[in-house]
């Protein structure tokens, strides 16, 4: 194949790449226009005819979450955290960390003998000074944490030397820090920024750096070095 018929094919293979990821980017966005538009007209359709005027805004939720002790102030009453004590004859409780919204109730279920659930460091002003007695399988204890944020300790008396402990942590969210369980910030992808950020755009480019790569690389083996660089062996 002549040089100028291979600069002609990966000129035009480079353009039709870009032509193609441009076209796409304009698909996805009028995509995301034609969606947002929907989702506009159905929460303006929601609000004027079913949660603006016929009670779910008026009746529903400020009656049910206030009237029943729900609402703001026990964000998480009507949920179970279940806790396993000596799981597989394990002198531990599982899981030792427990995250909670204030509201909601904590049950612990003996899965083996010999251990008992005893309060010892809570959050000042805080009622909870359980402790049970020392049993086994079939016994269950529940509690129902309504009292301040904080972290409530206790451990299982025969085993807190071997490090049987547990913590129940009632904070805002009912979540561990970060939201995960790992400590850090949580993740936002591009797609959740508003990056329309699409797979086949992924390969478009990648194609089109490859072709500019083969054009760069023709170059630099055809013609070598500069006409003004030295040459040894050129006259």
């Amino acid at each position: 194949m002549k040089r100028r018929d291979f600069l002609k094919i990966a000129t035009g293979s480079a353009g039709g790449a870009a032509a193609i990821g441009a076209a796409g980017a304009r698909s996805s966005s009028a995509s995301a226009a034609v969606q947002e538009g929907e989702e506009n007209n159905t929460s303006s359709g929601n609000g004027t005819t079913g949660n603006g005027t016929t009670g779910n805004g008026t009746a529903g939720n400020e009656t049910t979450g206030e009237g029943e002790g729900g609402g703001d102030e026990f964000p998480g009453a009507g949920t179970t955290e279940t806790v396993a004590v000596g799981p597989d004859g394990q002198n531990i409780f599982d899981p030792e960390t427990v995250y909670i919204q204030r509201g909601a109730t904590v049950e612990w279920v003996w899965e083996s003998p010999g251990h008992n659930v005893h309060a010892t460091n809570v959050p000042e002003d805080a009622d909870w000074d359980v402790q049970t007695e020392i049993t086994g399988p079939e016994f269950t204890y529940s509690y129902t944490f309504e009292g301040p944020l904080g972290e409530y300790e206790y451990v299982c008396d025969p085993h807190e030397g071997v490090g049987m402990v547990g913590t129940v942590v009632v904070n805002e969210s009912g979540e561990a820090p970060g939201g995960d369980g790992g400590g850090g910030a949580a993740q936002l992808s591009p797609h959740d920024m508003g990056v329309p950020f699409q797979a086949h755009f992924v390969g478009i480019a990648t194609i089109l750096m490859m072709i500019v790569s083969l054009v760069y690389a023709f170059f630099v083996l055809k013609y070598g070095e500069s006409q003004h660089a030295s040459a040894p062996n050129k006259e």
